[in-house]
């Protein structure tokens, strides 16, 4: 983790905390450009009943914290980002991210199928398939054998790196997690292909450089997140440390897989459509509850602060569900504040209002 994104509040007088909603609220002290913020992070989890076009909230004991760290479906050192982190500063838009099994429908293995997400305007559709080798030197793929379905994570996806000679590696930059980079085709050869695909742009060789197929979170050393990050070089160390660099753009902080962050932000209302993402596949349909949060500050010596924060987080999971639901919802919102002098003299308070 980079330096600015270290959070201090563990190390100081925390802000009283007035929470009168039915959400996990997390105050965080996070380094910006121009030094400390106080970032209210609120997370609301709800659960859809079979069926049901509403959302429910969750019970208490069901209810997600917030998640300080990424979650890895696999080897941290190996694997994408199952669950990501809740910590940043800002996103500028709505990140969509999909937790899921792509289900052949019907529950019957088919050599291929479409699966995908629609969140109001935002849609996007992989293709998925069966076992399959790459033939002499990647020049081609064999036929899919009859397939059940398979996690969508981008280590199924187009991409990978080849670190075989270190002085010169060889990577997909947007999914180096991914199946089917080589430094020598040869490699290849009847080595196992991607199973997940862009059904626009479909592999025909290993030649072919398609984008990385996924639903889920990319990394921030992936692109295009890396390319945001900003410049931590000597100059920085010794000017601007521990603070972001000037050229940080907080675009690195959107984590969702391309086109599935909706710039301007969700309103909540909208919406959502999942095709081959739950168990036996087929679609189900439900609607994103609208609700607006509020954050107030008190702070000693200055005059009350309120903001509201729009939605920026939408997190769909099929894969950790309770047993009476198939699908689980989380929304974050967030909102920085300059931090008080005296952080155990000031008061927050966070309100929630449902929309109808």
């Amino acid at each position: 983790m980079r330096p600015g994104w270290i959070s201090t509040l563990a190390r100081m007088d925390a802000p009283q905390l007035d929470n009168k909603t039915d959400f996990a609220v997390g105050p965080r002290m996070l380094l910006a450009k121009d030094g400390e913020r106080l970032v209210v992070i609120v997370k609301a989890t709800f659960a859809r009943l079979p069926g049901e076009r509403a959302l429910e909230l969750v019970p208490r004991s069901e209810r997600r914290g917030i998640r300080a760290a990424d979650v890895p479906w696999g080897d941290p050192e190996k694997s994408s980002i199952k669950y990501p982190s809740d910590l940043c500063l800002a996103k500028p838009g709505t990140d969509v991210i999909v937790v899921a099994a792509a289900h052949a429908p019907g529950g019957r293995a088919v050599p291929s199928f479409d699966a995908g997400v629609r969140v109001g305007t935002l849609e996007k559709t992989i293709r998925v398939f069966g076992l399959r080798v790459w033939a002499a030197n990647g020049s081609s793929l064999s036929a899919p054998r009859p397939t059940m379905g398979v996690e969508v994570r981008y280590d199924h996806a187009w991409g990978g790196f080849d670190g075989s000679d270190p002085a010169s590696p060889v990577e997909e930059p947007r999914n180096p997690v991914g199946m089917g980079i080589a430094r020598d085709p040869a490699a290849l050869t009847h080595t196992a292909a991607p199973m997940i695909e862009d059904p626009l742009k479909l592999l025909a060789s290993a030649r072919t450089g398609p984008p990385p197929a996924g639903l889920g979170a990319i990394g921030r050393h992936w692109e295009p997140r890396r390319s945001f990050v900003g410049t931590y070089d000597a100059a920085w160390l010794q000017q601007r440390a521990p603070m972001l660099p000037l050229d940080h753009d907080d675009r690195v902080n959107l984590c969702a897989s391309p086109g599935l962050t909706a710039v301007p932000p969700l309103l909540g209302g909208e919406n959502v459509a999942l095709l081959n993402l739950t168990p036996g596949g087929g679609s189900l349909s439900f609607r994103l509850p609208r609700i607006r949060i509020t954050t107030k500050l008190h702070a000693k010596g200055r005059e009350p602060e309120t903001l509201t924060p729009y939605l920026d987080t939408v997190l769909i999971d099929t894969v950790r569900v309770p047993d009476s639901s198939d699908v689980v919802v989380e929304l974050v919102w967030r909102a920085a504040f300059r931090p008080p002098r005296r952080m155990k003299d000031a008061r927050l308070v966070v309100t929630e209002e449902e929309i109808a």
